[in-house]
């Protein structure tokens, strides 16, 4: 007990500091009708990144580029590497002039000046471990002037001193709002996560929170569910039903779960976006539980009737990590063939999907592609880009017409070339 009253004492008065040097008012946020900048806003430079090693630990590189539609882009002996213990996630802001990136496994957050091509300046950077509790936080960029920090901590309670009679299992949130002008930190919490009776009472627990969005003065982030087994002292991936979490924002105050019945899976999304607010003020995000992958909507803070079965759509089990919002209801979901392979395996693909019409294309890609590790992909002028490759081959940036409905309604952009064990994970 001493030792987490002198670290609660530790993690209050560095929380304070990095208050007093790094909070600029979040007020204005408190009333955004649409917080979370979707594809559609990109207006500056394309920053393209790449990854070395697809295990544990990777390399990530960067490079700018003005204009995808052409030539072609390399990292041999080229990119700005940007830091990275385990692996990068990285953001770049909506007109391309700074990036963000966040060592995960280093718990240090990093923005740089973009100056061309490869050429980045370090402008301020933050180490987040300490008020985290962890080096191995999650984030993402909710908007150009915040991201979000959040872990999350699971604890098993007995009903004896001796702890053998077993009682529940809780898990404590841990979150954080990350002032992007200098990577500070703004705002800390942490609380336990209010799951149902039911559910604690069954053994389910939070075993990841990612991919927030903000919405209306409330953040709302991805939920994975696992069940835990007191007999064998042991945890498994068992989803019921699909849960969110939602807090104030930008004070992370009041948490609240919401919760439906339509779909049993996780909302977590793993290193790409998902779930994405549209033009009518609703989020849609994606549930899915390895092989059933099916988007619902939260309407006015809760989950509707929506439901769109995307596995029943392509025709096959499927699973995704994430997707994208290009406007007008059109959505990009890089998606795995569950049937033919894991996640790590190169059997993915990409269909467009008209969110209001509930219709899904399967896309004319390349096979043997591996998408387990793309972070992202913008929309410009009307115009949806991914950069796309088989693996150990060449590939191009496909320029996709977010307004057809064809199959192939793509231009082929500037080439790209990958390797061994390397592999782009997005434009940014």
């Amino acid at each position: 007990m001493k030792m987490t009253m002198n670290y609660s004492k530790l993690r209050n008065w560095l929380l304070a500091v990095s208050v007093a040097f790094a909070f600029t008012s979040c007020s204005k946020d408190d009333n955004n009708d649409n917080g979370t900048d979707y594809a559609g806003d990109k207006t500056g430079e394309f920053h393209v990144a790449f990854a070395v090693g697809s295990d544990s630990q990777s390399a990530t590189y960067v490079q700018g580029v003005t204009d995808l539609s052409t030539g072609s882009i390399s990292f041999n002996n080229y990119g700005f590497q940007l830091p990275s213990t385990r692996t990068a996630r990285f953001y770049a802001s909506n007109d391309g002039a700074y990036v963000y990136n966040l060592d995960y496994g280093g718990g240090r957050i990093y923005r740089y000046q973009y100056n061309s091509g490869q050429n980045y300046t370090l402008t301020n950077q933050s180490d987040i471990s300490v008020v985290m509790g962890t080096n191995n936080p999650r984030w993402t960029k909710v908007n150009d002037d915040y991201a979000l920090l959040h872990h999350v901590v699971s604890t098993n309670y007995y009903k004896d001193e001796a702890g053998t009679i077993f009682d529940k299992r809780l898990t404590k949130a841990i979150l954080a709002v990350i002032n992007l002008s200098n990577v500070g930190i703004a705002q800390s919490t942490e609380f336990n996560i209010p799951l149902s009776d039911e559910m604690i009472a069954a053994n389910y627990f939070v075993s990841r929170i990612d991919a927030p969005v903000v919405q209306n003065g409330k953040a709302y982030y991805g939920v994975a569910l696992s069940q835990y087994n007191p007999a064998t002292d042991a945890s498994a991936s068992n989803y019921i039903n699909t849960v969110t979490l939602v807090v104030d924002f930008p004070s992370l105050a009041n948490p609240q779960v919401i919760e439906t019945t339509l779909a049993e899976g996780a909302t977590n999304g793993y290193r790409t976006p998902n779930a994405h607010i549209d033009e009518n003020n609703d989020i849609y995000v994606i549930s899915d539980d390895g092989s059933q992958t099916t988007f619902l909507k939260i309407k006015n803070g809760v989950y509707d009737s929506y439901s769109l079965d995307f596995s029943a759509a392509i025709g096959r089990p499927t699973s995704t990590q994430g997707w994208f919002y290009a406007g007008g209801g059109i959505a990009y979901v890089p998606y795995l063939k569950a049937d033919l392979g894991a996640k790590s395996s190169a059997n993915w693909g990409v269909a467009r999907v008209d969110l209001y019409n509930k219709t899904v294309v399967d896309l004319n890609v390349p096979a043997d592609l591996w998408l387990q590790q793309y972070q992202y992909s913008v929309v410009k002028d009307g115009k949806f880009y991914m950069a796309l490759s088989p693996v150990g081959g060449q590939g191009n940036i496909y320029i996709f017409d977010v307004k057809s409905t064809n199959s192939s309604a793509y231009t082929l952009g500037a080439t790209i070339t990958t390797g061994a064990d390397a592999y782009y994970i997005g434009i940014f």
